[in-house]
């Protein structure tokens, strides 16, 4: 009986320290996950900005819990630089935001944007931080800037009494990107969108650090005449490059340009806003690549791939599995697809695909920024000449 007890005893407390040892209920995720990029807010004076778009805490536990708090912690090595918390509020508000977009059906229509954190099929989102079995909170676009050093991002979610809920640390890019690539656009251009956060590429996880080109002509404006036809643009028709040496995995060509994106004489820009969005909103009902329209993607060796959108119907001239040098002519210059003019829509990404893959910082050979007082990170709205 001594001996059972005994047993009894030691049993207890080998269950009681699995209890204690049991993990944090909640799933914490980012999307990107792996790697984190900055991207520069100011080359000159060497200050840094970083945008989270999506990060998601799922219940994996049977009980429901409640996330009081969330923990935005920027490290340098084990050093606690900046912290950032959402409380009750801020969390409501991202509750009732995801649950809103859930119960849309946009969030289905625009997967790419979340990659695989909310699981699939994707986990509920509840209107509120009380987190059933399966269920999630997912916050979006988180931004920080800073000069110095950051090399980790630690995200944290706890109960009303401190209780760790879960916790994730992401590794943060460090330095400025290797100039592999060169700009797919010989001579002069203006990027009329880049990877700066006040334009839209930015908040898009796949297209972070894209760039939309254009050609200016007299004027300073992109076109001649009303721009109501496509070959008014400047841009219309120039030579697309392969930024660098690789392997061709994907053409899509036969989707047609649709002049009814351009923006007519005398419509107010709320009334064309508005017009574009429903136009977008029943294209993306056709799928991811609709938006990308005729599009090229190359695989590098380093294991990045070169993204080439909304080119001229009948313009590519490289098949799958071509392999092409840096320089060498791949397209041409359209509209199709998404794109309220002639423009070439560049970006490198992880994974071979226009849209399911998440952006990641070029940097490019041969390119002179002539107005910039030093050189540094392309921004939106830059002039630019590359050789």
């Amino acid at each position: 009986m001594r001996i059972a007890a005994v047993a009894a005893i030691l049993l207890s407390l080998i269950v009681a320290g699995a209890a204690g040892a049991a993990s944090p209920p909640l799933q914490v995720r980012t999307f990107p996950g792996d790697l984190l990029y900055p991207y520069p807010l100011d080359s000159i004076r060497g200050v840094q900005g970083l945008l989270v778009p999506n990060t998601a805490m799922i219940n994996g536990g049977p009980m429901p819990v409640t996330i009081a708090t969330v923990d935005f912690v920027l490290l340098r090595g084990d050093e606690v630089i900046e912290t950032r918390t959402l409380r009750a509020g801020d969390l409501e508000r991202s509750a009732k935001a995801g649950a809103g977009l859930q119960a849309s059906g946009m969030m289905e229509a625009v997967g790419f944007m979340f990659g695989d954190i909310l699981g699939k099929p994707a986990a509920k989102l509840p209107a509120s931080a009380t987190l059933g079995n399966g269920e999630a909170l997912l916050v979006a676009n988180q931004v920080f800037a800073w000069s110095g050093q950051r090399d980790a991002l630690r995200i944290t979610a706890r109960s009303a009494d401190g209780q760790v809920l879960g916790q994730v640390t992401v590794a943060l890019s460090v330095g400025e990107p290797e100039a592999r690539y060169i700009f797919p656009i010989a001579g002069r251009s203006y990027v009329q969108a880049g990877p700066s956060l006040h334009t839209h590429h930015r908040w898009a996880p796949p297209e972070a650090y894209a760039y939309d080109i254009v050609r200016l002509g007299d004027g300073g404006l992109t076109y001649t005449g009303d721009g109501m036809k496509f070959t008014d643009y400047a841009g219309y028709g120039v030579t697309v490059r392969a930024a660098a040496e690789g392997e061709v995995v994907a053409v899509v060509d036969g989707q047609i340009e649709d002049p009814a994106q351009f923006r007519r004489p005398g419509e107010t820009t709320e009334a064309y806003f508005g017009r574009i969005q429903a136009w977008q909103a029943e294209g993306m009902a056709k799928g991811p690549d609709f938006l990308a329209g005729n599009y090229i993607v190359i695989r590098h060796a380093w294991g990045e791939y070169s993204v080439y959108a909304h080119l001229k119907p009948g313009s590519p001239t490289v098949k799958i599995g071509q392999s092409v040098k840096a320089g060498d002519p791949i397209g041409q210059v359209g509209s199709s697809g998404s794109s309220t003019e002639p423009h070439l829509h560049f970006h490198v990404c992880d994974a071979p695909s226009a849209l399911a893959c998440a952006g990641r910082p070029a940097s490019f050979k041969g390119v002179e920024v002539p107005w910039a007082l030093l050189p540094g990170a392309i921004q939106s709205g830059d002039i630019l000449v590359a050789e």
